[in-house]
């Protein structure tokens, strides 16, 4: 299957993301209750409850397919709109939020606040700040986070990325090569 068929069904894909999400909070509603979590683990701040994934996460992943099928029109020739580039992509980022929302669950804290610092590294050599990178790393923590503080989280690296890539890493190239004229 190619990007482009899964892009042609984007309401399917969208509606299976809904159905995923759906019985996730179908499970934690027959197993104690939908779980809450506090921005910052500050019980302080008002909790966001997982019952937002029903929303956010489909409509994430509506904006995310319309955004790599609009680059893909504008962009057809550029070798990071091929299929295999956006698949590997989306499931890098998808191990990556699995990882580390599986440090959280065994309390490995110490180890994902670096971990979590990989992409803000990894961007200084590859672009890493590719929507279907935020795809994947949403659903990838939607299990351990629910559906609104991934999202947000996601959405700083992937700026952070940005930056990194075009201007940091961008900067230096161009610096470089003007030392070497």
């Amino acid at each position: 299957m190619t990007i482009q068929n899964l892009l042609d069904r984007k309401l399917f894909v969208v509606l299976g993301v809904a159905l995923l999400v759906g019985l996730h909070i179908l499970w934690e509603y027959t197993h104690g209750g939908v779980t809450v979590h506090y921005p910052l683990a500050d019980e302080t701040m008002p909790p966001i409850s997982n019952w937002w994934g029903l929303l956010t996460v489909p409509l994430l992943t509506l904006l995310v397919l319309t955004l790599i099928q609009r680059r893909i029109k504008h962009r057809e020739d550029a070798p990071e709109n091929s299929s295999k580039v956006i698949f590997r992509n989306f499931l890098g980022a998808l191990l990556f939020g699995a990882i580390a929302g599986t440090l959280w669950e065994v309390g490995a804290a110490e180890i994902l606040q670096f971990f979590i610092l990989l992409p803000l590294f990894l961007s200084l050599f590859i672009p890493v700040h590719r929507v279907e990178h935020w795809l994947g790393f949403v659903l990838g923590m939607t299990y351990t986070f629910g559906g609104v503080l991934p999202i947000t989280i996601g959405l700083v690296l992937l700026l952070m990325s940005f930056v990194i890539h075009r201007g940091i890493r961008g900067g230096a190239l161009w610096f470089w090569t003007k030392l070497r004229d």
